[in-house]
């Protein structure tokens, strides 16, 4: 006897259920991944339209507004962000107004006084820097907010709205830049003006596609409430951004800038993968917490193995391509400089793959909503990677930083795996921080740091 319903299937003009629901799950993840193109392309085209239109020293003063920007920007995801996605993934109806109010007011609440010091510090410095960095404290906060939104957006899987507003930026942005740079007006502090002005307009979008505005006053409530999280992540973002920085600022001082400056031009070429892993982190976080009660160990379990080892293929294929490039291909884009980075492709190639195989299990882990678990992990990597990279340095110069760095993805690879073994043979509901009434919990997740080619130690599993 036939069966409609697998003949109709077959034919491809029913789907079943489960079909459209993994179609569903596609597209979302789909829209993750354009968002995250999309944010990266936009800021390597900033970087290259500032150095162009107004020069290497309004290029360095642009870098430093830039920096201090990419670290509110990891404070408020530590803050808001992460447990966003880890325990508001599942708000509907009037709780998600409330939340997203609650997120945005936290995000002022933190920015206005670190754009007023820098208001403060730009007008006492004076000069290209300090007019730079009064220009960056007076947008800021709408830049922050902005983000914010993308968050909201990530966490309950509304991507494509977070890559709207984001390619609204972009054209904004980009238009405005545009038109000072026709009439030769193009100065650091009028294109971050344009930078920030095309986030303002994004914000009012977002925040009214979310029919929430701001309450700065939630800010010490949400603390409050993931006080468990935020002092775990927050800690975790200080520890790698330190150690990675530091890191770094010693290996210039020891061999130059030019090493530093070789492993950066590696970092750009590695860059698509770290995008297609922050867009599987940002999609996976939220789809796995929004379901931690339906999930057993067993699930968890294949849910890592498979995110991994399908980064781990990809990364192979991406870094096997890199390395049989002919050099005079590279050539073209780095000129001189790739001289000095081919060495250390392969080291920072290998540390890349396994820093992507981490994924999966630091998906899982962070959907649980953990924490001293993994931010053990943290403080183990932190002063293990510092000392990697520069005992490397020593003894082989830039080579050695590049595998002080594969050295520590490798050691702590093994870490996380272990911790995915050790969190899911636990009781289940143990350790869920979606679960406590007061949303607490013992443990918190964490991860180790890429680099960003802009803006530095970033954390892909973030």
């Amino acid at each position: 006897m036939n069966n409609p319903a697998h003949d109709a299937q077959a034919d491809g003009t029913a789907p079943t259920p489960d079909r459209r629901r993994h179609l569903r799950l596609l597209g979302r993840a789909s829209w993750n991944l354009i968002d995250q193109v999309l944010s990266a392309v936009a800021n390597m085209v900033l970087a290259v339209l500032v150095v162009h239109a107004a020069g290497a020293k309004a290029f360095d003063a642009f870098s430093v507004a830039f920096l201090l920007f990419a670290i509110m920007i990891g404070i408020e995801r530590a803050l808001v962000g992460q447990p966003l996605g880890i325990r508001h993934s599942a708000d509907t109806g009037e709780l998600r107004r409330r939340t997203a109010s609650r997120a945005l007011g936290v995000a002022v609440g933190i920015t206005v006084p670190a754009a007023l010091a820098m208001l403060a510090t730009g007008l006492v410095i004076g000069g290209r820097l300090g007019t730079t960095l009064v220009a960056t404290a007076v947008v800021l906060p709408f830049l922050i907010l902005q983000d914010t939104c993308r968050q909201v957006f990530f966490a309950w899987g509304q991507a494509s709205k977070a890559a709207f507003t984001d390619f609204l930026w972009a054209v904004v942005q980009f238009s405005a830049m545009g038109v000072l740079m026709w009439q030769h007006a193009a100065t650091a502090p009028r294109l971050v003006l344009a930078w920030g002005g095309g986030a303002a307009v994004c914000v009012v979008v977002a925040m009214t596609q979310l029919k929430a505005l701001p309450a700065p006053t939630a800010t010490l409530g949400w603390v409050r409430q993931h006080r468990d999280l935020v002092g775990y992540f927050v800690g975790e973002y200080m520890l790698t951004t330190g150690a990675f920085n530091g890191g770094y600022l010693t290996v210039g001082a020891i061999i130059g800038d030019q090493a530093v400056g070789s492993i950066r031009a590696v970092q750009v070429l590695l860059g698509p993968l770290q995008i297609v892993s922050g867009a599987a982190m940002s999609f996976g976080l939220p789809e796995l917490s929004r379901r931690a009660e339906q999930l057993t160990s067993g699930s968890r379990r294949k849910i890592a193995y498979g995110i991994s080892a399908g980064m781990v293929v990809l990364s192979v294929a991406y870094v096997g391509v890199l390395y049989l490039l002919p050099d005079s291909l590279v050539t073209l884009l780095w000129k001189d400089k790739w001289q000095m980075a081919q060495p250390v492709l392969l080291p920072l190639g290998l540390a890349m793959i396994a820093s992507t195989a981490t994924l999966g299990p630091a998906v899982v882990i962070y959907a649980l909503g953990l924490a001293k678990r993994t931010f053990r992990l943290i403080t183990i990597e932190a002063p293990l990677v510092f000392t990697l990279m520069i005992g490397g340095t020593v003894l082989l110069g830039v080579k050695g930083t590049a595998w002080g760095q594969f050295a520590d993805q490798a050691i702590i690879l093994v870490l996380w795996f272990a911790t995915l073994r050790s969190v899911l043979t636990e009781e289940p509901g143990a350790g869920d921080g979606r679960g406590s009434a007061d949303g607490r919990s013992d443990l918190t997740p964490g991860g180790g740091p890429l680099l960003d080619p802009f803006t530095g130690p970033i954390d892909l599993r973030r």
